[in-house]
């Protein structure tokens, strides 16, 4: 069994998904795979303050995706408390049951007409919808499939809504809060809606900026952090959060038949992982663990090797026999390289959606020769419960990058059909109240106030004995367990 992405989303798709990063050019992601091997330093790419995974980029700066435009099919996957009554695709669906298959027939709820109004972002043939994500900096190292990825979801007809076509507007924020408010300016003032397809700091630097919040722009991400997100009515994390998952990672450890008598929680130490921090150190005091807090400085200052060097001796001196992980992909390659080298052996553990990307197995299993164990959550099942749909549009030529962001967009189609009308007040009013039982992911719930709609998460443990489809060298993860719900 193989496992998944980030993101995002299209991310927020992205997202995580659609979950943890995004990532390295080609030339670099060599590097550092030269780098792990002949144990050479090469910083560039890596490092960070921690992040989501999954996001949809095209390589580019802004370019287009096909896109979600009207569909006239069932209403599977979606569950909201209005009803379509006019556009150009249907007129009617309030309920869904299945979509755990990935229907391509979705739903039509949306009222698409715009009703006169000059809507941003909303053109009688397009819906353009913004997406900031790193590119380049720091992040996870996505393969190439990555780009490859991105349009699939939306090459299929009849994953449309209102006869309209998705422009993806996708921006390099570069890893960095400042970068992420210098691209999400403009998109405020050009896209219907913005999505945080990568990076903690970023996104919460982005989401909680006046240009989104004075617009009432609407903003989506994978669950991350809760700090200076939780009274914003434009925020919607279509995952959990880390913190949410705490409960969760204990869940699946003891179910795993991980340590138990003394860990390490290891986070990045800037107040957006705090909140995390706080639930898990709260959830092992309540069990009865022993634990040491260890937070990091996960940034890219070219130091990042020697700081995670020094974390990872004390990780392999330190007794423990497990490691609780919420930081960036860069720092968890360093730091477990080292502490095996010194003789720890133990496993590393954590929420989705950081770690779990094909090519972050790839190095960390090439840098440690196979030593290295690790069983993280994730907000996806891995390609082993990929769809009979996924698997013909991909013409049965994909991996785990492929599968995730499928997740991702698929739960996007259904958050824009839970609109009440396809303006950005009509969407957050339709989204605020609605249930999207998304497939691939497990359901988002937002009612009562709730912006935070995650529900669940699955296991995947990584397989340094396996070769992903179109990959060339061992690096894997496997599902392990879940859907594990909060």
């Amino acid at each position: 069994m193989r496992r998944r992405p980030s993101t995002a989303v299209v991310a927020f798709l992205s997202v995580a998904a659609l979950s943890a990063a995004c990532g390295l050019k080609q030339e670099q992601y060599d590097a550092l795979k030269q780098q792990q091997q002949s144990g050479v330093p090469v910083d560039n790419g890596q490092g960070g303050s921690g992040g989501t995974t999954g996001g949809l980029t095209t390589g580019g700066a802004t370019s287009g995706v096909t896109g979600i435009g009207g569909s006239s099919g069932s209403t599977t996957g979606l569950t909201t408390s209005t009803s379509g009554s006019s556009g150009t695709s249907g007129t009617s669906g309030t309920s869904g049951t299945s979509g755990s298959s990935g229907s391509t027939t979705g739903p039509t709820s949306i009222k698409c007409n715009t009703l006169g109004q000059n809507v941003v972002g909303v053109t009688p043939t397009q819906i353009r919808v913004g997406v900031h994500a790193p590119q380049t900096g720091t992040g996870a190292p996505f393969p190439p499939s990555f780009e490859a990825a991105v349009p699939l979801y939306w090459k299929n007809p009849a994953h449309k809504v209102c006869g309209r076509q998705v422009v993806i507007d996708f921006q390099d924020d570069k890893y960095t809060p400042q970068t992420a408010r210098d691209v999400c300016g403009p998109m405020s003032r050009r896209d219907f809606i913005v999505i945080g397809a990568a990076g903690t700091d970023q996104i919460q630097s982005c989401a909680t900026m006046p240009d989104i919040q004075g617009k009432g722009v609407p903003y989506l991400s994978a669950g991350v952090t809760t700090n200076g997100l939780d009274k914003l009515k434009n925020y919607f994390a279509l995952t959990l959060t880390y913190a949410q998952q705490a409960s969760l990672v204990l869940q699946n450890a003891r179910k795993s038949g991980l340590g138990l008598k003394k860990w390490a929680v290891i986070t990045s130490n800037t107040n957006n992982f705090k909140d995390a921090r706080d639930a898990m150190e709260g959830v092992l005091k309540s069990a009865g663990i022993k634990y040491d807090d260890i937070q990091v400085d996960a940034t890219n200052d070219n130091g990042i090797q020697g700081r995670a060097a020094n974390t990872g001796t004390k990780i392999a001196t330190g007794g423990y026999d497990t490691v609780f992980l919420d930081t960036s992909p860069g720092y968890f390659l360093y730091m477990s390289g080292t502490a095996s080298k010194q003789g720890f052996r133990g496993t590393y553990t954590g929420p989705g959606v950081t770690m779990t990307e094909v090519t972050v197995a790839q190095l960390v299993c090439a840098g440690t020769a196979g030593v290295v164990k690790a069983n993280f959550l994730a907000p996806f099942p891995g390609i082993d419960h990929a769809t009979a749909e996924f698997k013909k549009a991909a013409n049965n030529s994909y991996d785990d990058i492929y599968w995730s962001i499928w997740g991702l967009n698929q739960s996007l189609y259904y958050a824009l059909n839970a609109a009440t009308s396809l303006t950005r007040p009509g969407f957050i009013d339709g989204l605020s109240k609605a249930t999207l039982t998304n497939g691939v992911y497990p359901k988002s719930v937002f009612s009562g106030g709730n912006h935070f709609g995650g529900t669940g998460a699955w296991a995947q443990r990584m397989n340094c004995n396996e070769t992903e489809p179109n990959a060339s060298q061992p690096g894997a993860w496997d599902t392990s367990g879940g859907p594990y719900y909060k």
